[in-house]
């Protein structure tokens, strides 16, 4: 079961109009979003769908990384962060995107949340938001 405090963010982002669900897989919680725009070029298309992995502990623990939808293409090829694990969902395919905070700027709960990690990851296909971009 997805934790209460990610139910309750998913809850307040969707009342306000956003695409933002949570999704139940044997083990783990994940909320998948969709529609993050993405600055084209590079990117072949100007919204993509993440994946974002919500762990079981969320009320204490931070949100890190995301999983990118497939297929996708950067620069008529791959993205060098774009390069962890694939996992499939609903049928469909996801590959986990290298895309961490800055050192000594965490997650930290009580000042952010799902909705901001929301915003991080968007920072991917903008090149900015971490020290470890393209």
């Amino acid at each position: 079961m997805c934790p209460r405090t990610a139910q309750e963010d998913a809850g307040r982002l969707a009342r306000r109009g956003l695409s933002v669900t949570l999704v139940e897989t044997p083990g783990q919680c994940y909320a998948y979003a969709s529609g993050i725009e993405a600055a084209t070029p590079p990117w072949d298309r100007p919204a993509y769908d993440l994946m974002i992995a919500i762990p079981a502990g969320y009320d204490d623990a931070g949100l890190d990384a995301f999983y990118l939808g497939l297929p996708y293409t950067f620069k008529g090829g791959t993205h060098p962060r774009v390069q962890g694990a694939t996992i499939e969902i609903n049928g469909r395919r996801w590959q986990l995107v290298s895309w961490h905070y800055p050192e000594g700027a965490s997650w930290r709960r009580g000042q952010d949340n799902l909705e901001t990690h929301i915003l991080h990851c968007k920072g991917f296909f903008f090149h900015r938001g971490a020290v470890n971009a393209y």
